[in-house]
């Protein structure tokens, strides 16, 4: 399949990293409009919503017949250049694992002014908790949200915190440094942002600690990045596919135009 999309692309010289030798390999930034034009024109397209687990050459087979039309979903839907083919529904928690498998703890105490010459609770440092003792490395901070990402020693991360713990380490001067934590969960879990009804974001209003990031309006409705990496593929889902009856003509118009390229 993709040796016949690519059959027409030229051919470029180009080296690799630090290497001296020059490899030759298909032009795959060679483009033409033809396909662009018939996404724009209403006649040539329908509207497609992507069933869980179809793939492109599925697909292809199921609208024209063949497998070898499968590359014109990704060059009339820029979404799907961008991002990728969407993921089957049964496989999108194990995607929001990959992507986010560490803890992501909140925490309502300062985490962000320096104690002497050390930044507090700062990427690299280890902390611990007191009651449960899971230890673990910070990889993240995000201020503004009151949370420290923690890689707590296994992907993904299952050994958690107890919420309302404290978890704690030692600086540089030999001082404690502790906070109490308001929340626990899976990083994937975890609250990315705040939303009104009407889906805009809301943002903590900082001021001096303690904050109060446990503490939300009523209003506002928690998005996780579970919830996210849902919506986005969901958002995927909607595609342009050419009609079944322009399908040949355009792609042989598409080669052509490809082929005079080069």
């Amino acid at each position: 399949m993709t040796a016949n999309y690519f059959r027409n692309f030229g051919t470029v010289g180009y080296r690799f990293g630090d290497g001296e030798t020059i490899s030759f390999f298909k032009n795959i930034t060679q483009n033409v409009t033809v396909l662009e034009a018939a996404r724009n024109n209403a006649t040539s397209y329908n509207l497609y919503t992507v069933m869980s687990g179809e793939r492109p050459d599925t697909l292809s087979y199921k609208l024209y017949g063949t497998v070898d039309y499968y590359w014109t979903f990704y060059i009339v839907n820029e979404h799907l250049r961008e991002s990728g083919w969407p993921i089957p529904s049964y496989d999108l928690l194990d995607e929001a694992k990959s992507k986010y498998p560490y803890r992501t703890v909140t925490t309502n105490d300062d985490v962000t002014s320096f104690s002497g010459d050390s930044e507090r609770f700062a990427v690299g440092q280890t902390v611990s908790g007191n009651s449960s003792s899971t230890i673990g490395t910070i990889v993240r901070k995000i201020p503004e949200m009151g949370q420290l990402i923690i890689n707590t020693g296994t992907i993904p991360n299952t050994n958690k915190f107890n919420e309302s713990e404290n978890i704690s380490y030692r600086d540089i001067d030999g001082n404690t440094q502790s906070a109490t934590l308001v929340r626990e969960s899976s990083q994937y879990d975890s609250v990315h942002h705040y939303e009104d009804s009407d889906g805009e974001w809301q943002d903590f209003t900082i001021g001096s600690y303690p904050q109060s990031f446990n503490s939300v309006d009523a209003s506002w409705i928690p998005v996780t990045h579970l919830d996210r990496i849902v919506t986005k593929n969901e958002e995927l889902k909607e595609i342009v596919i050419i009609k079944p009856s322009m399908i040949r003509g355009i792609s042989l118009e598409f080669q052509k135009l490809m082929k005079q390229r080069f």
